[in-house]
């Protein structure tokens, strides 16, 4: 009887063991995916992403975004009314009075985005990339704007953008998905005959 109960007992300590060998799965704590989803969704005015509308003024309409990246306070598409509406969207990562919560906050998202592939639309991967603007305690803000790494014009006015906004008492770190003209497209030429 004293060998049964041993045996049971090493039986059952062993399933014991060997189930806390199985591995867990992983949770990401990558925003990458989300900010995937948003900017493949952007060519099409965030229309699989966009929630209820929340607020409507004579030039903007507010939505509830239906993406909201992990660790977010809040995230939301805001369409521009006119001739051509101009939709972006934003995310709110991080509000607080601490500086150095805030840059490091702003650096890992910056790292994590900057070089990354995502897989648009049309189902092919465009590489997002740009340069790091460092912050400083001087400055009320840092931005970092991300651009795909191709030669069409039309496609590199997509941007994802890392900032970082100080505002009345505390910082406040962000990710935005919006089109914007290069600046150079838009500067008017110097003309030098005159």
């Amino acid at each position: 009887m004293k060998k049964l109960i041993t045996i049971i007992f090493i039986i059952s300590a062993s399933r014991s063991f060997a189930q806390n060998k199985i591995p867990l799965l992983k949770v990401s704590n990558s925003i990458k995916p989300d900010i995937e989803k948003v900017a493949s969704d952007y060519y099409d005015h965030f229309y699989n992403i966009k929630g209820e509308q929340t607020d409507e003024t004579q030039n903007t309409i507010e939505y509830k975004s239906k993406v909201i990246p992990k660790g977010a306070l809040e995230s939301s598409i805001t369409q521009i009314k006119g001739l051509y509406n101009v939709y972006s969207w934003q995310a709110v990562m991080l509000n607080t009075d601490d500086f150095e919560q805030a840059v490091e906050k702003y650096k890992q998202i910056y790292r994590e985005l900057n070089g990354a592939n995502f897989m648009m639309h049309d189902r092919k991967a465009w590489k997002f990339k740009g340069p790091y603007d460092a912050p400083d305690n001087a400055r009320s803000f840092a931005s970092s704007i991300l651009e795909p790494d191709l030669n069409d014009k039309v496609l590199q006015r997509l941007k994802i953008e890392v900032a970082l906004n100080y505002n009345i008492s505390e910082w406040s770190v962000k990710v935005l998905v919006y089109e914007k003209e290069n600046d150079a497209d838009i500067r008017p030429t110097e003309n030098t005959d005159q």
